[in-house]
């Protein structure tokens, strides 16, 4: 096999060298030779992947030349098997000098070689930074943020030793500021008596869990594009009950963000409503919108123009690149919050579907609440009827397109998510219980709901059968035969399952404001929530880039799987995203979040 990578090294400068050093040339073939990617051992073991050493190919030098590593998909001719293979080569063959030279050995081996489709995307070499638009306008943008950054910080800690208030406008980009701001936690004992403060502090702890769930959802979710040699050990680990129940019950944590969200818009406009009577519409959308999109932008840019050289390897570019086209595509419905519907299946940065749907119902949520401030329990029954619609349109959509909810039944996968999971008329029926139940919060906030003690234990005892049935039943639906079940039985989970996960929320956060949740309350209400729950947005906003950054793309060499590895890279993963959100927070998300407020001063 040298003599192969020698003869592609000599056909390389066989035009343009007339003399050539042919023990020179031997000994840069067998370290080139070194870096490939061998036939692997233990394929029945599901060790499908041979990058070889990615680095050694990279530091392969000879004349103008340097090393390639190129992936290519190897076939057994006589098995149904295949694996991966990575390929030194020097970065003037063609796949046509790689399929001519490599393809004869590889067919005496009983095997057969598919050329990468896309060379661009399937070899790596070094092409340094070519200053495009978009990495010219990302270092403009991001050296003004820095400057600003800089100076607001100097001014804000200058005031400060000499004993003096920083004026809010020039302080707000400062660092020091913004990380106070974060990390300020109120000591106070939460109040169980309802009506003495008009925060409902259960919240930030669910909120908080539920963005450590989705993290975990997440880093399950990416395992599977992990290269490791004991791919089967990880697909038992995977199919565990306790790890389906984290994988393909993961969804459900972004509901618990759709309630809250629905509690707390309804509780703060109503609030507003008694205070004035009236809402400022260009404060109330201004201010979400910036507080939203600000470091979203901020993330866009970054993904266009400097992520794909934050790092390399075998995997990186394919989807570092994949990322970086979406984005500079569709960067525009992105932060317009549209993306759900204009491109649902090209969409830039594909968790940040969350923002488009939230955005949207939030612009729908005066139009529901004035009128349920106004005439009270007689609109209630508009919500609700518009709650049930939402059920009832992913109910026929199922029916009508023979939906399953099973991973393994052949469903039109994309077509599925953006009529179910993305658009906004499915999903809105969560948040629309959370604005009846907002509502409810508040009416009741004075007095509280008095109950039996019979009541409080049925309503905790449904609550938790619920959870046990909901998440039961979507790891009965991806282990058992999904042709077993009735398309009814499919479309009435998908259509209530949501619903009732979110009514088990809500009942936790009842049974917390009127201090009938016990220990449960007291964890939720802990102080060292708080700091998590005011970087929760952000953390969203990063976390699925910096773990497929961080643990994906960047990996070089087959790994080992173990559920102690997991264990590493769930922690690894809520470290990493907590600290740079608390970064990008105070760098891209509180500065602007108080200019806003400043500018938009009733």
């Amino acid at each position: 096999m040298i003599e192969i990578l020698l003869l592609l090294l000599m056909n390389s400068i066989g035009s343009t060298e007339q003399s050539v050093d042919e023990n020179l040339a031997q000994k840069r073939s067998e370290f080139g030779f070194d870096s490939w990617g061998k036939v692997p051992s233990g394929i029945y073991f599901g060790n499908n992947r041979a990058y070889g050493n990615y680095d050694q190919c990279r530091q392969f030098k000879w004349k103008q030349f340097s090393g390639e590593h190129c992936l290519f998909l190897i076939n057994y001719s006589d098995r149904d098997r295949s694996f991966v293979s990575g390929l030194c080569v020097p970065s003037a063959c063609t796949p046509e000098d790689i399929h001519q030279v490599y393809g004869d050995y590889v067919a005496n081996q009983s095997l057969t070689m598919d050329l990468p489709l896309d060379r661009g995307l399937r070899c790596s070499h070094y092409e340094g930074i070519k200053f495009s638009r978009s990495i010219v306008l990302a270092t403009v943008f991001f050296a003004v943020i820095t400057s600003l950054l800089f100076m607001s910080t100097i001014y804000d800690v200058v005031l400060l030793v000499q004993g003096r208030k920083a004026d809010p406008f020039y302080s707000s980009f400062s660092i020091y500021q913004n990380l106070r701001t974060i990390l300020r936690i109120n000591q106070e004992i939460p109040s169980k008596i309802p009506g003495t403060t008009y925060a409902i502090d259960c919240l930030d702890g669910i909120r908080s869990l539920s963005m450590i769930w989705i993290i975990i959802f997440h880093v399950h979710d990416l395992i599977p594009k992990v290269p490791i040699i004991n791919a089967s050990s990880r697909d038992k680990y995977l199919d565990h009950p306790a790890s389906m129940l984290l994988l393909v019950s993961g969804f459900l944590a972004v509901d618990t963000f759709f309630v809250l969200s629905g509690v707390l818009v309804a509780w703060n406009v109503l609030k507003e409503l008694d205070k004035k009577g009236s809402v400022n519409l260009i404060k109330f959308y201004l201010q979400r919108y910036v507080r939203i999109t600000a470091p979203l932008a901020a993330l866009i840019l970054f993904v266009t123009s400097f992520a794909v050289h934050m790092g390399e390897g075998p995997i990186w570019k394919p989807y570092m690149l994949q990322m970086q086209n979406s984005c500079s595509r569709y960067w525009w419905s992105s932060i317009l919050h549209i993306q759900n519907f204009v491109n649902p299946s090209n969409m830039c940065l594909l968790w940040t579907w969350y923002l488009s749907v939230d955005m949207q119902l939030y612009i729908a949520a005066p139009v529901l609440i004035y009128p349920l401030w106004k005439y009270g329990k007689r609109f209630l029954l508009v919500i609700v009827v518009l709650a049930l619609l939402s059920m009832s349109s992913v109910f026929a959509i199922y029916i009508a397109y023979g939906f399953r909810n099973s991973q393994m039944a052949p469903n039109e996968h994309t077509l599925k998510k953006s009529l179910t999971y993305f658009a906004t008329h499915a999903r809105m029926a969560v948040w629309l219980w959370g604005l009846v139940f907002g509502y409810v919060l508040y009416r009741t906030r004075e007095n509280g709901v008095r109950l039996s003690k019979q009541s409080w234990i049925i309503g905790w005892i449904t609550c938790i059968i619920s959870l046990l049935i909901i998440l039961s039943a979507n790891y009965g639906f991806n282990h058992t035969d999904y042709r077993s079940f009735s398309d009814i039985i499919d479309a009435t989970y998908a259509s209530l399952h949501r619903s009732m996960f979110s009514a088990c929320v809500m009942w936790i956060i009842f049974a917390c404001v009127n201090g009938k949740a016990g220990v449960i309350n007291d964890i939720l209400c802990a102080p060292m929530w708080q700091p998590l729950a005011k970087l929760s947005f952000v953390m969203y906003l990063l976390h699925s880039l910096l773990i497929m950054m961080s643990s994906v793309a960047s990996v070089k060499l087959e790994g080992y799987f173990s559920a102690m590895d997991m264990l590493n890279r769930i922690w690894a993963a809520i470290g990493i995203t907590t600290s740079v959100s608390l970064f990008w927070s105070a760098c891209f998300e509180l500065p602007f979040v108080t200019l806003s407020k400043i500018l938009l001063k009733d």
